[in-house]
């Protein structure tokens, strides 16, 4: 048995999973913070640059949910290289046209096929890390917020070169072809079949496997499934909005373009060491600290609405970084853990939809909020984790470890 078990763990490479982990971030990050800065000094009205920056999000808040048994049938790699393969043709677009109707259906293609990507390489860490979990999304924490971040500071030295913002729709694509080749040529899964058979080998482990679980009914343990859905809605709605709102408030102060980039940068260097580091704290200890980093984003977004002074920003940048990084962490632990009780991607699939979701409400909502003033988008979300706080005190109670 042991021999068996040896061969599964060397057939399976952790490394693609951190390269696919790292690429698309930073084609993400490009793109994202590129479109309402490109729209908004092309004249398009701020209600249809909401549109666009929440397009891809239209087809991303269900696609998760949709092919979830479609990926578990198929295998994550056969999902992940459809997933790169259907972004690749819908990015090869972007060479021959940005106008807003034929941009708007290739990010609507985009996010339907995307449906098959995250939920699949983190139900491949639940399969394949059941010896060491914490390591494996530490390490998948750090690659995928190296990726944003990366995309970030390049996003920024190539505008401060270059004034045109055209130049990151070109360069973007190609990030997603190398990830496409990685998961083609280099990724492998182990099967789940195979490690229920190296498990359940052994009557005496089965047995023993069967004393834990009712071990584990009777000592309580119980995550409900709105908590994990709720700390990485928290996330994406703070994110989500951040980047269109700051976005046009920075055009509208007089900031350089590079700037916008530069900033979203800082905050995810705070981010990056918010995430790696909680990786490694109980969840015990995620729980008491997760209702201190709600407090600290309501007042952190009020300042981002009554403040003009470029350095106070940075600071406000690096602080929103680090507490949406803990609770980013904190969901994505409690979603990998459900997956592996369970042996599913369904959890995960749960919490991207639910991200997709709100990376499809909150843009849309924010532009039309931004239309009046745009310091009321920023008191609006200041509201809306006012009521997460609420909500969420209330399922942390039910948490029982």
């Amino acid at each position: 048995m042991k021999s068996t078990n040896d061969e599964v763990k060397q057939q399976w490479r952790f490394w693609p999973i951190i390269c696919l982990s790292f690429l698309y971030p930073i084609n993400n990050a490009l793109i994202n913070l590129a479109i309402p800065l490109y729209y908004f000094r092309q004249g398009v009205p701020i209600q249809v640059i909401g549109l666009l920056a929440a397009s891809i999000t239209m087809t991303y808040c269900f696609s998760p949910i949709l092919f979830n048994r479609f990926s578990d049938k198929i295998g994550r790699k056969k999902s992940i290289s459809i997933a790169l393969a259907g972004t690749s043709f819908a990015q090869l677009i972007f060479y021959f046209t940005l106008i807003p109707p034929i941009f708007f259906i290739a990010r609507l293609i985009e996010g339907l096929v995307m449906g098959l990507y995250w939920s699949n390489l983190q139900a491949t860490i639940s399969e394949n890390a059941n010896h060491n979990p914490n390591k494996f999304i530490a390490k998948f924490n750090f690659a995928w917020n190296s990726g944003v971040l990366s995309g970030f500071l390049l996003g920024a030295l190539i505008l401060y070169r270059i004034d045109d913002l055209t130049i990151i729709f070109y360069i973007a694509p190609i990030l997603v072809f190398i990830g496409l080749m990685i998961s083609i040529f280099f990724f492998i899964e182990a099967k789940p079949n195979n490690i229920k058979t190296i498990e359940l080998e052994s009557s005496d482990l089965k047995a023993n496997l069967d004393t834990k679980t009712k071990n584990r009914e009777l000592l309580g343990i119980y995550v409900p499934l709105m908590l994990p859905v709720l700390f990485v809605v928290a996330f994406s709605f703070q994110k989500s909005s951040l980047n269109l709102l700051y976005s046009i408030k920075s055009e509208l102060l007089g900031f350089d373009t590079y700037t916008v980039y530069l900033l979203a940068f800082f905050s995810l260097t705070t981010q990056l060491f918010s995430t790696s580091l909680s990786s490694y704290l109980s969840i015990k200890t995620l729980k008491r600290i997760s209702i201190i980093c709600i407090i600290s984003l309501i007042i952190v977004n009020f300042l981002f609405a009554i403040n003009s002074n470029f350095l106070i920003f940075v600071a406000l940048f690096f602080i929103m970084g680090f507490f949406a990084g803990i609770i980013y962490s904190f969901g994505l632990k409690l979603s990998i853990l459900l997956n592996a009780e369970h042996h599913t991607s369904k959890y995960s699939s749960i919490c991207e939809s639910s991200m997709g979701l709100t990376f499809l409400i909150i843009p849309i909502m924010s532009a039309y909020i931004a239309t009046i003033n745009i310091n009321y988008g920023f008191l609006a979300i200041s509201f809306g984790f006012v009521i997460f706080l609420i909500v969420s005190h209330i399922f942390l109670k039910k948490i029982k470890i």
